[in-house]
C-alpha cells in the first residue's frame, strides 16, 4: 500500500513538474519589471488615489450643502409642508410595521 501511494505522489509530482515546465516556456519572455519602475507607478498610483478622494469629498460637501439648503428654503418657505411631511413619515413607517405584522399573525394562525 506504501509502494503506491509513492507511485501514485510520484505521478502527481511529475506532472506538476511538467505543467510548470510548460508555463516557464509560454511565459519566459517575460521580464520582471526594475524596482525604478515599481516605485514610480506606486507613486503615479498614490497621487491618482488622493485626487481621486479629493474629488470625492468635494463631491460629498457640495452635495450636503445642496440638500442642507435645499431643506432649510423648504422649512422657510412651507413650515407647514415640512411639518406634515415630518410627521407624515414615522406615521407611514408605523402603519406598514403594523399591517405587515398582522399580515404575518394571520398566517401564522393560518399554519
Amino acid at each position: 500500500m506504501n509502494n503506491e501511494d509513492n507511485m501514485q505522489s510520484d505521478h502527481l509530482v511529475e506532472k506538476l513538474k511538467s505543467g510548470l515546465d510548460r508555463l516557464d516556456n509560454v511565459y519566459s519572455d517575460l521580464n520582471p519589471p526594475s524596482l525604478s519602475t515599481l516605485t514610480l507607478q506606486i507613486k503615479a498610483e498614490a497621487v491618482n488615489r488622493r485626487n481621486r478622494e479629493r474629488k470625492e469629498i468635494l463631491l460629498f460637501w457640495l452635495l450636503s450643502l445642496c440638500l442642507m439648503g435645499s431643506c432649510l428654503i423648504l422649512l422657510m418657505e412651507a413650515p407647514l409642508f415640512y411639518l406634515v411631511i415630518q410627521g407624515a413619515i414615522p406615521v407611514v413607517a408605523l402603519v406598514v410595521a403594523v399591517i405587515f405584522r398582522l399580515n404575518r399573525k394571520g398566517r401564522g394562525a393560518e399554519e
